[in-house]
């Protein structure tokens, strides 16, 4: 068990610190599906049991939702299709896994029973207001299981992009905000094509106004880019990069010790308590 949470604290760490070097918020929607694991693992007390299926279904989730972001540079899915039966479906997948994760926790009593599934008399207005964070979360990670299908199946290409145009901007057409992002306006036979990209290859390509990108267009007509389209450009970002990985050490190793003290020796936080 101690060795299960250990894992998994890196691996929620990792995806913080992926989405704040990258910029893409996806991944710290990831790491929330560490969180049920690392919530049985900590509530533990002898005499409770550990739900393999909810430790399951967190590892058959996080690892179709990472395929979904693996290696991606810059991403276009404004040209890809909607099918929305399909969508749905996803979605609906997504809804059950964590409204299950969720009801089981509080009656296992991992979790404070907010919902009201251990009391006598079940309050169906409570249940139903408390569900809809869930069904709002669902989304999202139905877009990430779309996106995995989408890359399932791709075909390579290449397209020559000019009159480039890099900015940053958030929901709301402003370019501040946690929500901000970072994008890509080029021209190609007419035809305007929008990427968005992570925040190392928007330092190292927000100069150029000329692209030849190696595209993989996906299953249902995504395109993804995975290969930097201007090599000679990443020394651009060296400094930032070096930045980046001792403070990724540095706050490596705090987690690292600090999961060994709260999994491994529970008592000294006791002690301090």
């Amino acid at each position: 068990m101690a060795w299960l949470g250990l894992f998994t604290l890196m691996i929620f760490y990792w995806c913080f610190f992926t989405a704040a070097v990258t910029g893409r918020r996806s991944w710290a929607w990831l790491s929330i599906l560490c969180l049920p694991v690392l919530i049985m693992v900590i509530g533990y007390k002898e005499g409770m049991q550990i739900n393999g299926l909810i430790i399951t279904l967190c590892a058959f989730m996080f690892i179709v939702c990472r395929s979904s972001l693996k290696d991606i540079l810059l991403w276009n899915q404004k040209r890809r299709r909607y099918h929305w039966i399909l969508l749905v479906f996803l979605w609906l997948i997504c809804f059950l896994f964590l409204f299950y994760s969720i009801v089981e926790l509080q009656i296992s009593g991992y979790l404070w029973d907010f919902q009201g599934w251990n009391v006598e008399k079940r309050n169906s207005f409570r249940i139903t207001i408390t569900t809809l964070p869930i069904v709002w979360i669902s989304y999202y990670y139905g877009e990430m299981f779309y996106n995995s299908v989408d890359r399932l199946w791709k075909r390579k290409s290449e397209l020559i992009l000019i009159a480039c145009n890099f900015f940053i901007a958030n929901n709301r057409g402003g370019d501040t905000g946690i929500d901000k992002g970072y994008f890509l306006d080029g021209v190609n036979n007419g035809i305007n094509y929008h990427f968005r990209m992570t925040k190392g290859t928007y330092i190292m390509l927000q100069r150029e106004r000329a692209l030849r990108l190696k595209v993989q267009r996906g299953l249902l007509g995504g395109y993804y880019v995975l290969e930097n389209p201007c090599p000679d450009n990443m020394k651009k970002t060296l400094k930032r990069d070096r930045k980046n990985a001792k403070i990724g050490i540095v706050l490596f190793l705090f987690i690292l010790i600090f999961g060994i003290i709260l999994f491994f020796f529970p008592q000294i936080l006791y002690f301090w308590k």
